[in-house]
């Protein structure tokens, strides 16, 4: 099995990573994890297991029956602002190629909510008292307050910069979800360039992970984070996973999102919330930022 992270897929939250992983996985010499977010990137507990550890029997027993696979990714969308693992992440990996995805952060963190809401991790129902309220003791577990701050995980500067001083620029690649929405191929061919292998025609017409709202609340409760570890005993990392999609799928209404939509008047106070940052962040990445969020121009 490799020994290294090869390529590390690690923000923003919902700017279309997990499907950016999943693709990149069909390359007959990429191999990813089976989770939806790699545990090691997590804490440093389960950084200190090491990257064996973290990938489960399905994955090793695929690579040992696809030898040719010997290129590994890993996404955490969340570790991008957590500058003690970044460091940590790369004194084990320092070779490993960054990217980072960026989307409009309006839309962001109105996206972050809908899914925190359908995966039981929001309690609010209204985006508005999210962003207004925002009163922390609504969250019993720690990890969801990080998962559903919605305005600390659209604000990106601050991590690039921090990404940028830890690993040489070479390294990195930041995309625009808007960009590279037009023709994906292209981007996860120029991250395949990055790993020195070859060209690959990726079906890029499933998604992975779109958006929905729950039918149930109860249900989003159960499948929330860590309300699965009670059945660590009784069934694998892989069983797990696909109880928990199954009955995600069987929560999702997926024809309420399109009904659904932000209220002018909070989208007004997100852009001026973001839009000094947004302005610096026009000057720091060499993106047509202005190009695909106008509204903050």
């Amino acid at each position: 099995m490799n020994s290294t992270i090869n390529l590390a897929i690690i923000g923003a939250q919902k700017a279309g990573t997990t499907s950016l992983n999943k693709y990149l996985a069909q390359h007959p010499n990429i191999y990813t994890h089976f989770t939806q977010e790699f545990s090691m990137l997590a804490s440093p507990e389960d950084f200190n297991n090491g990257l064996e550890k973290n990938i489960n029997d399905t994955v090793q027993k695929s690579i040992l029956e696809n030898p040719e696979k010997n290129c590994f990714v890993a996404k955490r969308v969340g570790v991008m602002y957590n500058e003690e693992m970044m460091q940590r992440f790369y004194q084990a990996f320092p070779d490993c190629k960054i990217i980072v995805i960026l989307r409009n952060p309006v839309d962001r963190a109105y996206s972050a909510f809908k899914y925190c809401r359908m995966s039981g991790m929001e309690p609010y129902k209204k985006f508005e008292d999210a962003i207004f309220i925002n009163d922390e003791s609504r969250f019993k577990d720690k990890k969801f307050k990080r998962n559903c701050d919605y305005i600390f995980r659209s604000s990106y500067l601050k991590p690039l910069k921090n990404i940028y001083k830890i690993f040489p620029a070479d390294n990195v690649q930041i995309y625009l979800f808007e960009e590279i929405m037009k023709n994906l191929n292209q981007p996860l061919n120029e991250m395949v360039s990055m790993l020195n292998l070859p060209q690959f025609e990726f079906d890029t017409n499933k998604n992975y992970n779109e958006g929905a709202v729950s039918k149930s609340a109860m249900l989003s409760k159960t499948i929330a984070p860590g309300n699965f570890g009670i059945l660590k005993k009784l069934f694998s990392t892989e069983q797990r996973m696909k109880l928990k999609l199954f009955l995600k799928k069987l929560n999702a209404d997926k024809g309420k999102p399109k009904q659904e939509k932000l209220q002018p008047q909070t989208r007004e106070h997100l852009i001026n919330t973001f839009k000094s940052e947004v302005t610096e962040l026009e000057f720091f990445l060499s993106l047509p930022i202005k190009k695909y969020w106008p509204d903050f121009f």
